[in-house]
């Protein structure tokens, strides 16, 4: 299968590598079919969330724990039976990027992060209730303290 890109052209896809929100995301509920592009790289920690209903709507992401190591949402139950995760290893956990004209103050969205159950492709995106992780968490810093140590 394949579809055109805004952002990315012409993608081919296989139908199990759909990432499916049963709920939407938060501000685009419509959408529900994604798929997860790019790999993380030496030259990259970002990858793309590029919706399937509109393919206008690609969302760049990041795995937090590149910057953050510490980084770990509290998963309720719910979520879990939600998401049917059998195994915490099938996780996949990234947040929301913002990157605006001025790159160096590029965000992560720490609040909400997107969990994704790598065996069977369920995903949502969580809204957490924890005062210590930001909306526009600046990562910049972070990312080249990151690579440094790498």
């Amino acid at each position: 299968m394949q579809i055109t890109t805004k952002n990315f052209g012409i993608v081919e896809y296989n139908p199990e590598d759909i990432i499916n929100f049963e709920d939407g995301i938060p501000g685009f509920e419509k959408l529900h079919s994604f798929l997860l592009l790019g790999m993380r790289s030496d030259d990259t920690p970002f990858r793309w969330l590029q919706a399937l209903e509109d393919t206008d709507i690609a969302f760049a992401i990041i795995d937090p724990r590149i910057f953050k190591p510490d980084y770990f949402p509290d998963i309720s139950e719910d979520i879990i039976e939600a998401l049917k995760i059998e195994d915490i290893n099938h996780l996949l956990i990234y947040t929301i990027v913002v990157i605006p004209d001025e790159i160096e103050k590029m965000t992560a969205n720490l609040k909400a992060p997107i969990i994704i159950n790598a065996k069977n492709n369920k995903a949502m995106q969580l809204i957490l209730d924890n005062e210590k992780y930001l909306i526009k968490h600046p990562i910049l810093e972070e990312l080249k303290n990151a690579h440094t140590h790498a």
